[in-house]
């Protein structure tokens, strides 16, 4: 378990993660910024995750996470550690499945409007090698 004073970082943006945290207590945003400024993505409400990408990938974040309010979470170090939480803990599995799909919809629905606005701009397609 770790815990987070509100409004402290909990990832920076471009940093390379190996963990992934589940939130247990409290609220976090997830931000970029850009010209010194914060632009809020997405505001996590426990139960929820984040970083999950980070075991999976051994690349930089692409975002910012803080506690919006203290905050108390899990740290999965792994992806075996995560494999083994998921099976003792099959209620959070099938939350963290739903929560997963709708993250993969949200994408779905930006990528298809992102796509038709370049078709009506006459762009040629972007995923055409």
């Amino acid at each position: 378990m770790i815990n987070f004073d509100a409004d402290k970082i909990i990832i920076t943006e471009g940093s390379i993660e190996k963990h992934m945290y589940i939130v247990l207590e409290g609220q976090v945003e997830i931000f970029i910024e850009r010209d010194d400024k914060e632009i809020p993505l997405a505001t996590i409400d426990a139960p929820n995750f984040l970083g999950e990408m980070a075991i999976y990938r051994n690349q930089p974040i692409k975002y910012s996470a803080k506690a919006l309010t203290d905050t108390r979470m899990l740290v999965i170090e792994n992806q075996a550690q995560l494999e083994s939480f998921a099976s003792k803990n099959l209620s959070l599995s099938a939350t963290m499945m739903t929560i997963m799909g709708n993250r993969i919809a949200v994408i779905d629905d930006l990528l298809i409007t992102k796509v038709e606005e370049l078709n009506k701009l006459n762009v040629a397609d972007p995923f055409i090698a």
